[in-house]
């Protein structure tokens, strides 16, 4: 008889445990359906609705979490891992500013507009070092910008008489050039200057409105303005001494010649006073022909990004038999539910459940 009852007893143990540890280990189930109405169809698979319109999505299966993604801008199931941008997902990487010119004869100076994703950068402290990199070491620049865009209107083909003529909206050439290829990469900017014939005077050029814009297809972006660029002048004939440029006075540090910039007319060196129209002045007859650079720190187009996140509807401690969205705007979305079952020492797997929504005006 004991030995019936110690069997009887296992028995009814093992089935507990059997019981407890099914409950344990249960799958995670969920079903996504949608509630119909006059501006809301559903044949299974998508949903046709009219923008504002709220959606009612039935949920059933109780798990214990669910997270949805509404497949909006930044709420993408499929982009909830990604750190990284890649070149598909890039709506505009541009560098874009204006150029003028005035007075001089325009075949008189060149100026060309450099990037590279290889300059060391300049050593600021070092003219002599800085001087030899950009004239005689450094060769790695991708030109944007040279006289040989005169054709394609990048390059200016006239000068004007006034600087308020030079300025005028409908006279500049206003240029953009894409830098797509330097997207996730530093770039270094570089805009050399240099007199090649001084039987008449050279002209002054304008380069206004310099940035660098970067937004990507998901509507996040950045602009850098040419105040940001770390623009330094670096000055290659300061040891010169020239009769035309004795007037100078450097800015930021008066005794700075070498990297120094100024905020009046002095030839042949950067005027920045206004970053939004950076300039140089141009040299009269039979002066010594300018030589100048004017370069940027180096500039991240970055490319790093958050992953997409969803919304946390549901949690174990809660029960959840509908969620409700509303899309606002006209589209197709992909909208994702994210189910999982948790607890103590099992989880039950995870399952997702995707439904299109095509909303209309």
């Amino acid at each position: 008889m004991k030995t019936y009852k110690l069997l009887t007893a296992i028995a009814f143990l093992s089935l507990g445990l059997t019981a407890c540890d099914k409950e344990l280990k249960e799958d995670t189930e969920l079903h996504v359906g949608v509630a119909t109405s006059q501006d809301v169809n559903f044949d299974g698979k998508t949903v046709t609705v009219k923008k504002g319109t709220p959606v009612v999505f039935t949920l059933d299966g109780d798990p214990d979490f669910i997270t949805f993604f509404s497949g909006e801008s930044l709420k993408e199931y499929r982009y909830k891992d990604r750190t990284m941008m890649q070149l598909e997902d890039l709506d505009v990487c541009e560098l874009s500013l204006g150029i003028s010119a005035m007075t001089g004869n325009i075949n008189n100076a060149d100026i060309t507009l450099y990037v590279s994703d290889k300059f060391p950068g300049l050593a600021k402290n070092n003219f002599e070092a800085d001087r030899r990199l950009l004239d005689e070491e450094f060769n790695d620049w991708n030109i944007l910008i040279d006289k040989n865009d005169k054709e394609e209107g990048a390059y200016p083909s006239k000068v004007w008489s006034t600087e308020s003529d030079a300025l005028k909206t409908e006279n500049v050439k206003w240029v953009t050039r894409n830098l797509q290829d330097y997207l996730g990469k530093k770039v270094t900017f570089a805009i050399c200057y240099r007199g090649v014939n001084n039987t008449s005077a050279q002209p002054k050029f304008y380069f206004l409105k310099l940035q660098m814009k970067k937004a990507f297809k998901n509507g996040i972006g950045t602009t850098t303005v040419a105040k940001d660029f770390g623009f330094t002048p670096v000055n290659m004939l300061c040891n010169e001494n020239l009769d035309d440029q004795a007037a100078a006075v450097y800015k930021p540090n008066a005794n700075n010649k070498e990297y120094g910039y100024v905020t009046n007319n002095i030839a042949g060196i950067w005027k920045m006073g206004d970053l939004n129209q950076i300039a140089i002045h141009s040299s009269a007859k039979d002066k010594t022909l300018k030589y100048s650079w004017l370069v940027s720190d180096p500039i991240s187009i970055d490319a790093s990004c958050n992953p997409d996140t969803g919304t946390s509807i549901k949690n174990i401690s809660q029960s959840l038999s509908s969620y409700t969205y509303t899309y606002e705007e006209a589209g197709t979305y992909t909208a994702t539910f994210v189910a999982n079952n948790a607890n103590y020492v099992y989880e039950g797997g995870q399952v997702v459940r995707e439904l299109t929504i095509n909303v209309v005006e």
